[in-house]
């Protein structure tokens, strides 16, 4: 029945609107390491379908990520043999008793894993949010049953105090009954439901806006394949990007700020490539010292590797970026 009501949810929606949205929901961190290993026209057919996303409503965000999770464990079931496989292989080596205890040990951490599967799509920031409020037993029993390199993430994304309790709690936690990982499952759901029920203008211009912030010069050629095909979105999208020229175009006071938290070596990289205009307009933010050490350092560089010097530029992005969000800075919009 859910199956059926989930089909209706999304009849009519391409693979590339399911895909779309579903890069969406794992949120933007997720997607750009996705992206890196993608081919540039794929990237860009997708960037260009998040783009005319609004809003995604509960039923279909579950609905996407149910779909999702199903096709990952399909795959998985192929290769696995199943259920049957494994008790005849028990029953031959074991005898009936023996393997009749390990199946049922078996079944358990099945019921587990399957309680919890709903969680796989999320992304780890999120799955922290609206757990970090349970007791650390309750935690420790979600992350229990995750797998090992997401519940870690999940872990990390927790205040120290709690991480530390959940830890201990994870280390001495024995044999969980079903009722009790049902009703944590349960819980959790409802939770889980309210979260993606708020989700409102999830997708759209900023989206890819800010997934093409972090993805270097592959993000221009993107960007200019998309202008070939829509000018008008193209532009809307440079519009909400933030790049390291922009960050050359900010008032000389705020190029200052920023330059207090990247070392002179660090500048002299990210401006390797730039105009002798941009470069006047940052030593004039510096003091005559800075200035000096940034005009050796700058001399003594020869060969730099492209990559360093996004990774510099990356930095100082970074920097601006979080004095943007704090209001420490201003940046025109458009």
């Amino acid at each position: 029945m859910a199956r059926e009501i989930e089909d209706d949810i999304l009849k009519g929606m391409s693979m590339l609107e399911k895909v779309a949205r579903f890069f969406v929901l794992i949120g933007e961190d997720s997607t750009v390491k996705i992206f890196q290993h993608l081919p540039k026209d794929i990237v860009e057919s997708i960037s260009t379908a998040i783009t005319q996303i609004s809003s995604i409503n509960k039923d279909t965000s579950l609905a996407v990520l149910e779909e999702f999770h199903l096709y990952t464990r399909s795959k998985s079931f192929i290769s696995s043999g199943g259920y049957d496989f494994a008790k005849d292989i028990l029953y031959k080596s074991l005898g009936k008793d023996e393997a009749d205890e390990v199946l049922a040990k078996l079944s358990r951490m099945k019921l587990a894993s399957q309680a919890f599967a709903y969680l796989d799509g999320i992304n780890p920031k999120q799955l922290s949010d609206f757990i970090k409020d349970e007791s650390p037993h309750t935690i420790a029993v979600i992350l229990a049953h995750m797998d090992p390199t997401k519940a870690s993430d999940v872990l990390m994304q927790l205040d120290e105090e709690v991480r530390v309790k959940v830890t201990i709690q994870v280390a001495t936690i024995k044999d969980v009954s079903p009722d009790v990982v049902r009703t944590i499952s349960s819980v959790l759901e409802k939770k889980l439901e309210s979260l993606l029920s708020s989700i409102v203008d999830v997708g759209g211009v900023r989206v890819v806006a800010d997934m093409l912030n972090k993805m270097g010069p592959k993000a221009q050629d993107i960007l200019k394949n998309i202008n070939g095909i829509d000018t008008v979105l193209a532009t809307r999208i440079k519009d909400n990007m933030f790049v390291f020229e922009d960050l050359l175009n900010l008032d000389s006071e705020y190029i200052m700020k920023i330059l207090q938290g990247v070392e002179s070596t660090e500048v002299a990289i990210a401006m390797k490539n730039t105009t002798e205009e941009q470069i006047e307009k940052v030593t004039s933010a510096m003091s005559q010292r800075v200035k000096e050490r940034f005009i050796e350092e700058s001399e003594m560089l020869t060969k730099v590797k492209i990559k360093d010097i996004e990774a510099a530029q990356r930095k100082m992005l970074d920097i601006a970026q979080k004095m943007i969000d704090e209001g420490v800075i201003e940046r025109e919009t458009n």
